[in-house]
């Protein structure tokens, strides 16, 4: 089965993809499960909730947490397989959060040079709740997913990867393969 597991629709700020249309473009690429992953939001989980019963595609409920520092940001996570929204915004605590949901948590192209590099490294305690999105589809210089691979790897961290679609057009251009039926399975792979 395929994944996408980081797109944005119309709730993320810059995202411009209606919720309908991001699956029906993820059925027509053969992506079996996505993840939506709009920016500090949970608002579209119910347009899509309501449009998947028309698409092949099952969607895994997630955000892009933001993690502020003054008039900088830390960087970016992802929580997926999400229950309800996350509300806080420091590294520690979001990791909390989402693991208090049975989620998983993901540092979304940590060593992304134009996007901003991931710099709270050093406020993550427990590193058995963490994985790493090895493969960005926005990152423009391969050594940024190669870095992150490579780190993933030296700490034998679980790896996601995802599109980071903000358009349609970049529904599914990354995915991840594994073997298995749902988006259970696919928790279970990572």
């Amino acid at each position: 089965m395929r994944a996408d597991l980081h797109i944005h629709s119309t709730y993320s700020q810059d995202g411009i993809t209606k919720p309908e249309t991001v699956l029906e473009i993820a059925a027509e690429r053969n992506i079996d499960i996505i993840a939506i992953t709009d920016e500090n939001s949970s608002q579209s989980w119910k347009a899509f909730k309501d449009a998947a019963a028309k698409y092949p595609v099952e969607v895994v409920y997630g955000q892009e947490i933001k993690l502020p520092n003054g008039k900088y940001s830390d960087g970016e996570l992802l929580g997926l397989f999400l229950e309800s929204p996350i509300k806080s915004k420091k590294t520690a605590d979001v990791i909390s959060e989402v693991a208090a949901q049975n989620g998983i948590t993901s540092i979304a192209r940590p060593f992304c040079e134009r996007r901003g590099e991931f710099r709270a490294f050093d406020q993550i305690e427990d590193w058995s709740q963490v994985a790493i999105e090895v493969r960005n589809g926005r990152t423009f210089k391969r050594r940024d997913n190669q870095m992150a691979k490579e780190f993933a790897e030296r700490l034998s961290l679980p790896a996601t990867a995802g599109s980071d679609a903000h358009t349609p057009f970049e529904i599914g251009n990354v995915y991840i393969e594994f073997d298995g039926k749902s988006s259970s399975d696919l928790k279970k792979a990572i």
